[in-house]
């Protein structure tokens, strides 16, 4: 059409033919680049610059409305009013990618990580601690484990952190080719996991959207609906949200997710139904002192061992572990803290910690007084002691161990008792409560935590009474595993 208009107006004003060629030529080439700059513009590349070596720095504000759901009883479901306002600010580098922006371990030092966090009538603060404020984000076809090099991450610290979409690559949100304005793709279940935190997905139609083009900015939105589950412990999502990338800088530099979830009630965990805004704003940067080679040259960068373990500290119990994600803790006072153990939603075990006054000088218990503690404390529930042992931790604590076989009503269960002292006066009694039937997959799960064991130095142990002495203060009755 605009080569046809202007030779129109070349023929009216009798323009000589040789000439005429030469500008219908020039005319023709125009034509044919304006069509070519009109089609790019309809086409968007969306191969993102990011590499191996590549940094980039992010913004998130987060913020989290509605109510938990609690079901203490087993009985009635109560509900309680929580908001939630987070702010995260971190460098990210590029450590190592595979063929898929879902395999790629990332390397961040976080400059802000806090949370305010309003639970019905009281309020609290959630910060990262200095010492922990450099992370790897290691996701793998497993999934996505977010750890830190420098040591174990409270569940406070993990919860602050594992916030949407920080556990993958924003590359990951990209489709594989380039896009046609107007034209969609869905986004893989991999992917859909590590933007909401889900271990597993039933269900999910997630689709992006090129809607535009705009000053070198493409412009995505994304919706859907989602079924999986984390923990075992289902979850209903509804999604909308908006990306932008830059076609110069090859990159997402703004991503917002708006849904509303509703999680069912776990074993160790509550559910809730909440309406959850993100807003992030990222660009790549310059290579940063903090994520430098001299920095992570020998830590460790894999979640091997006891990188991806969660530190427990109970200043009021006077002691220190680490545990595996799967331990939870549902009570922590000054007289005992409660922890179970859930795996793919499966209630597991159960431990209770209960510290004890301290004995007088010199004095121990004894293995044979403190089997009969055992006995008295399960009463009818006790059949027979399968194994009793006594040992030298490497953690320095005298360890005395009983296992013993027994029921609760017509369920089997095994019951594993721990007494830990110290040479100076600490002690504390642990109890793991166990179905039998499990046994064969969970034969070890006491281990771990009492080879993590700790007393606190600065905690001065109490010391005991005539009756302390007399019981061992060692044996505490489990409550019913069974819900």
């Amino acid at each position: 059409m605009l080569f046809a208009f202007a030779a129109m107006i070349f023929r009216r004003l009798r323009v000589p033919s040789m000439w005429m060629r030469c500008v219908r030529s020039a005319i023709g080439m125009i034509c044919a680049i304006a069509s070519w700059a009109f089609a790019d513009n309809d086409i968007v590349d969306f191969r993102p610059g990011a590499q191996v070596g590549s940094q980039r720095e992010s913004k998130v504000l987060m913020e989290v409305e509605g109510k938990l759901k609690l079901n203490a009883d087993g009985q009635e479901v109560k509900h309680l009013p929580i908001e939630v306002h987070g702010e995260l600010q971190y460098v990210e580098r590029v450590l190592a990618q595979g063929k898929q922006w879902t395999e790629v371990r990332l390397a961040r030092s976080y400059r802000t990580a806090e949370a305010k966090i309003r639970l019905h009538e009281s309020g609290l603060k959630n910060e990262l601690r200095p010492e922990r404020r450099l992370m790897v984000v290691e996701s793998n076809a497993k999934g996505s484990t977010l750890f830190s090099p420098q040591g174990p991450l409270t569940r406070e610290e993990l919860d602050l952190v594992e916030a949407p979409a920080s556990g993958l690559a924003l590359e990951a949100l990209l489709p594989p080719r380039a896009m046609k304005i107007g034209s969609n793709w869905p986004l893989p279940e991999p992917t859909i996991s590590r933007l909401l935190g889900l271990e597993a997905i039933s269900q999910q139609d997630v689709v992006c959207t090129l809607d535009s083009v705009k000053d070198n900015i493409a412009l995505v939105s994304l919706a859907g609906k989602i079924s999986g589950a984390i923990g075992g412990v289902s979850s209903d999502i509804e999604l909308k949200g908006k990306l932008n990338f830059d076609m110069r800088q090859r990159a997402v530099t703004w991503l917002t997710l708006a849904y509303k979830e509703n999680r069912a009630i776990g074993h160790a965990q509550p559910g809730f139904e909440v309406v959850s805004t993100l807003r992030m704003v990222s660009a790549p940067t310059q290579p940063t002192a903090d994520l430098s080679d001299q920095v992570l040259k020998g830590l460790p960068l894999a979640s091997r061992g006891g990188q991806a373990l969660i530190e427990l500290r109970s200043d009021d119990g006077g002691f220190q572990l680490n545990h595996d994600r799967r331990w939870s803790v549902m009570l922590e006072r000054s007289d005992i803290t409660v922890m179970r153990l859930v795996d793919r939603g499966d209630l597991i075990a159960q431990c209770n910690i209960t510290p004890r006054p301290a004995l007088a000088k010199d004095q121990q218990l004894t293995m044979e007084g403190f089997q009969d503690d055992v006995k008295r404390a399960l009463g009818s529930n006790f059949e027979e002691i399968v194994e009793a042992t006594e040992e030298a931790g490497d953690n320095g604590l005298r360890v005395l161990r009983v296992v013993v076989a027994g029921k609760v009503g017509d369920l089997p269960i095994q019951w594993t008792y721990y007494h830990l002292s110290d040479d100076h006066g600490h002690r504390a009694a642990l109890v793991f409560t166990l179905e039998s039937s499990l046994l064969d997959r969970f034969a070890h799960i006491d281990r771990e935590l009492i080879g993590n064991f700790r007393f606190l130095a600065d905690k001065q142990p109490t010391p005991a009474g005539p009756t302390d002495v007399q019981k061992g203060g060692s044996a505490t009755r489990p409550p019913d595993v069974r819900r």
